[in-house]
């Protein structure tokens, strides 16, 4: 959930605004009716993303954009011009100003939901790491499908760097259409090595670090090593996912250790639903805060949400639907985010990626 400020002299538009993110999201919403108030609540509450008209007594929507982006208290927060100026002096004025995007007015609720959600994942500041595992301890829940597809989705926000951490061949470069000449189990031969040259490159830009392609022959992580080379992989990247091994041991301390939050796949069969549960136990030690995914991987009847949660007795985050273009994406060595990127899957990790980073 994000905090959006909405700055506008119309009570009409607040009022509709308001409607939309009550009805369409789960962000809290703030109001303004000019410059200098929302500029007193921006600066209280530090919001994820604000949305400014332009044309307000006062104090003009380009000022306050400015004066966002001065303030260090709010100056990484997505902003996003609305305003029935339209024409394309104007889109290039509020961007001169600083602002992510220019919507004019009227706005289709639509292409607003889709610019919220991409501008508030842009909001997130470059360059800190962030650390988002994806775990599921029961085979055939999908996880290496969520992990490479989220990766290809924040790959278009900032750079990213996908780690498929299987220690039996794992299948993230399979998806991505790679041959894994390199990998991490060149790493721990010769820890002292740059991990750069590892790391192979996606057409998409996304950077992936493979597993080895033949198991065992090159050992396993101490914690200590496997602290270093994700140290050294979140360095220069905005965002590192990790498609995390099936089973707790030394290298998973530390990545847990170092992630505010995990995405933990579940499936709606009985043995899935007892390793889940299992599964988020073992999960509070770390005190890390779980987003629980609910993939339906395969084609059929599946368990409802609301029974499946009632069953577990959890609350289930995501609803990930079957979708049979994954399985068309993966035997033409194509990636399923870039090749239908409005696909049932796709669409659906696009907010859980917001769910993941949001505050």
């Amino acid at each position: 959930m994000a905090r959006v400020l909405i700055i506008d002299d119309s009570p009409d538009m607040l009022a509709m605004l308001r409607t939309f993110f009550k009805r369409r999201t789960s962000h809290e919403v703030m109001l303004a009716t000019n410059g200098k108030n929302g500029l007193a609540i921006a600066t209280e509450n530090a919001p994820n993303l604000a949305l400014v008209d332009v044309m307000m007594p006062g104090m003009d929507g380009y000022e306050v954009v400015r004066r966002l982006r001065a303030d260090p208290k709010t100056r990484t927060m997505g902003i996003i011009i609305l305003t029935a100026r339209g024409q394309s002096v104007d889109q290039q004025a509020a961007l001169q100003a600083g602002a992510d995007m220019h919507l004019p007015k009227p706005v289709d609720m639509e292409v607003l939901a889709d610019a919220v959600e991409t501008v508030l994942l842009k909001a997130r500041p470059a360059g800190k790491g962030i650390i988002l595992p994806v775990i599921g301890l029961r085979g055939g829940t999908g996880v290496t499908t969520v992990a490479v597809n989220l990766a290809a989705l924040l790959q278009q926000v900032g750079p990213t760097v996908l780690w498929d951490l299987s220690p039996a061949s794992g299948h993230a470069a399979l998806f991505l259409g790679l041959q894994p000449k390199t990998h991490w189990g060149i790493y721990l031969r010769d820890p002292a090595q740059p991990v750069e040259p590892l790391i192979m490159h996606h057409r998409s830009g996304l950077r992936v670090l493979c597993a080895p392609p033949i198991p065992g022959l090159f050992g396993w992580f101490s914690d200590g090593r496997a602290a270093a080379l994700l140290k050294s992989l979140s360095a220069d990247a905005q965002f590192v996912v990790i498609d995390m091994p099936s089973t707790f041991d030394a290298a998973v301390g530390p990545i847990l250790s170092a992630a505010e939050k995990v995405l933990v796949i579940t499936g709606a069969d009985p043995p899935a639903i007892q390793t889940t549960l299992a599964t988020l136990q073992i999960l509070k030690r770390w005190n890390v805060e779980v987003v629980l995914a609910r993939n339906a991987a395969r084609s059929g009847r599946h368990l409802e949400t609301r029974a499946l949660e009632q069953a577990m007795r959890v609350t289930i985050h995501v609803d990930l639907p079957y979708d049979p273009n994954q399985s068309l994406a993966l035997g033409k060595g194509v990636l399923l985010a870039l090749a239908k990127p409005d696909s049932p899957l796709i669409a659906a990790l696009k907010p859980t990626a917001q769910q993941l980073l949001g505050s």
